[in-house]
């Protein structure tokens, strides 16, 4: 894996977004999201039908799980930046598993030392 794709990247895919769109299907092989994520796209009242092609969409990519290092992580970026707890817990997936976090609420995550692409 290469990059973690954050919820906002993956909502502009689905909304037909062609920047997105091109990089995703461009990049599938290199790219993972965190269950944070997979979380927060399925929590919107789809349909039966669209929540199937949504979450078939997202077994695409690898998924990471939230462990003990990510946890850590994320508890000591809250302690000294106060980043959302979400936001957190997705930088700090990229920070653990050494990936170049896709975003385009770069402000969102300054405060974690990741690689961040910024599409837009």
């Amino acid at each position: 894996m290469k990059y973690l794709i954050d919820t906002n990247i993956v909502i502009y895919y689905l909304n037909g977004d062609t920047v997105a769109i091109d990089f995703i299907d461009k990049n599938i092989d290199s790219c993972a999201i965190s269950i944070i994520t997979y979380l927060e796209v399925l929590v919107y009242p789809y349909s039966r039908e669209e929540e199937k092609i949504v979450r078939d969409f997202l077994e695409l990519f690898k998924i990471y799980n939230i462990d003990m290092n990510i946890t850590n992580s994320a508890i000591e970026s809250f302690r000294n930046k106060r980043i959302k707890i979400a936001d957190n817990l997705i930088g700090s997936t990229a920070k653990c598993n050494g990936l170049t976090l896709v975003t385009r609420n770069v402000s969102d995550f300054k405060s974690i030392e990741i690689d961040i692409l910024n599409l837009y």
